[in-house]
């Protein structure tokens, strides 16, 4: 029997993710949903919506061009037309005055027989109704319009098939006795208009789908490049900060903002190498006078009385506490200065948290706090012992500090879901930290007003932590517990 790594399914054959039908299945599913992801970040982006915005305006500008222009060929169209019918009525005037009703029916015989696409029409009838001559039936529905026009439709045979025709009409009277009605036809005009009309129409929706289409991968193209440069911006920050966009590999104004961003990098470098210069310098000129001033008052207190020693115990207190500051930052900026770690050493990451929780547990039952600690049975990292327990060490000592009596503490080493690195999880129930001061908490020398005056210190255990964290390519994040303050650590 074979069991299938993925999920756990047995069989007489050797299974794979691929051979394993709910593996497959599995994975199909998360390539659609991945793909459905990607589609919808690519949508809503922000080069995607301004194409897709430039479409529908131009779109609907050209609409409307299109419109104009057909109302305005329409209208041209249609007074020529009327004005050749009522030059064809006074035509037929002035036969009728000549020739009377026989030079009438002589011009519309001859003009049914010399008839050519898109002419004249007619119906010559008595004043009682009576047909007399013409090619227009009698019996027709007409639609009356201003000024005497009227509409009607008939169905003509045109390449041996019936299709109804749009006629254009106007009735004049011949003399007394005879009235007659002239047509025109206008569908070829309606039939190119719509064609005209359908195309542009057409035209238009296509170049709306193809503009959508370009649009997407231009947008994905875009976000990609935009993506990139997060990505190197996020492993330059976590990372090394002395490193720089390939600004070169880019284009256009990609490329610009490459240098841009790289010109802000070199002087946020400078600002911060400052700074830090300016700190270490401090705390290295001034730990050895420090530490020669410590030492000579350790020797005076062996010569002064009982009461002026317990003075002196004070100074030589406050000298440790400054003594340890300067030490504290120097070795912050030699963490910081230096790379990830890229050693061989294996940590149990278990056992130096038992460790550290053994170390602080007698103090912690001096005031009255319970700490509650599970462990992975095996968890292993590569890294240097003697600074991740210093790591555990300093979150677990703010803990302490600033749980109330009586209060309770838990600590958890586990996996991090999806991940094979492990997640370290200290969390107190004390006042906590408002998550607006989350991120100025890892700034040396940082404290929150109401600590300041409460509790002791100078504010670098939390800048410690981070600092060791990164070197082994990890982080220190915060979160809120509900009550106190859940301080989380990823290591790889």
């Amino acid at each position: 029997m074979y069991t299938c790594r993925g999920c756990g399914k047995r069989s007489t054959r050797i299974l794979t993710r691929h051979s394993c039908s709910p593996c497959a299945a599995l994975a199909t599913g998360w390539v659609w949903r991945k793909t459905e992801m990607e589609v919808q970040k690519v949508v809503s982006s922000l080069t995607f919506r301004y194409i897709a915005r430039y479409l529908l305006v131009l779109s609907a500008t050209v609409f409307l061009v299109i419109i104009g222009m057909y109302s305005i060929y329409s209208y041209n169209y249609f007074s020529e037309l009327s004005a050749t019918i009522v030059a064809e009525q006074d035509t037929l005037n002035l036969i009728y005055e000549g020739q009377s009703l026989e030079g009438i029916e002589r011009y519309v015989g001859d003009q049914g027989e010399t008839r050519i696409t898109d002419h004249f029409y007619y119906l010559v009838s008595d004043l009682g109704g009576d047909k007399v001559a013409g090619d227009l039936p009698e019996s027709t529905a007409y639609r009356e319009f201003e000024d005497g026009w009227l509409g009607f439709e008939l169905a003509l045979l045109e390449w041996g098939e019936s299709v109804d025709v749009e006629f254009l009409a106007r009735e004049v009277v011949l003399g007394e006795e005879y009235r007659v009605l002239v047509a025109r036809s206008y569908q070829e005009a309606v039939a190119q208009g719509r064609l005209v009309l359908h195309t542009l129409v057409r035209t238009m929706l296509v170049t709306i789908v193809l503009g959508l289409v370009g649009g997407y991968f231009a947008a994905a193209r875009s976000l990609r490049r935009f993506e990139w440069l997060g990505r190197e911006m996020s492993r330059i920050v976590s990372g090394n900060p002395s490193q720089r966009l390939d600004a070169d590999a880019e284009k256009g104004q990609v490329r610009e903002l490459a240098h841009v961003i790289n010109r802000m990098l070199d002087q946020t470098e400078s600002l911060m190498d400052g700074v830090r210069s300016v700190s270490d310098n401090i705390a290295h000129d001034l730990r050895t006078p420090l530490t020669r001033l410590r030492n000579q008052l350790s020797q005076l207190q062996q010569d002064l009385p009982e009461r002026n020693g317990k003075a002196m115990e004070v100074l030589i207190s406050d000298c440790d506490a400054l003594l340890a500051s300067f030490n504290a930052v120097l070795r912050i900026s030699a963490l910081e200065a230096g790379s990830c770690y890229s050693g061989d050493k294996e940590v149990d990451l278990g056992q130096v948290l038992r460790d550290v929780v053994d170390l602080y547990e007698p103090l912690a039952q001096e005031k009255g706090l319970a700490i509650h600690m599970t462990t992975l049975p095996r968890a292993h990292c590569r890294g240097e012992a003697d600074l991740l327990f210093q790591l555990f060490a300093n979150v677990l000592d703010n803990a302490i500090k600033y749980t109330p009596e009586a209060g309770d503490i838990s600590v958890s080493l586990d996996h991090i879901s999806g991940d094979s690195g492990y997640r370290v999880s200290i969390a107190d129930c004390g006042p906590g930290i408002s998550a607006e001061h989350w991120r100025d908490v890892f700034r040396r020398f940082y404290r929150v007003e109401p600590s300041r005056s409460a509790l002791p210190g100078h504010g670098l255990g939390l800048s410690m932590a981070q600092a060791i964290a990164q070197y082994h390519g990890g982080s220190v994040d915060l979160e809120d517990n509900a009550p106190g303050l859940r301080v989380v650590i990823s290591l790889p």
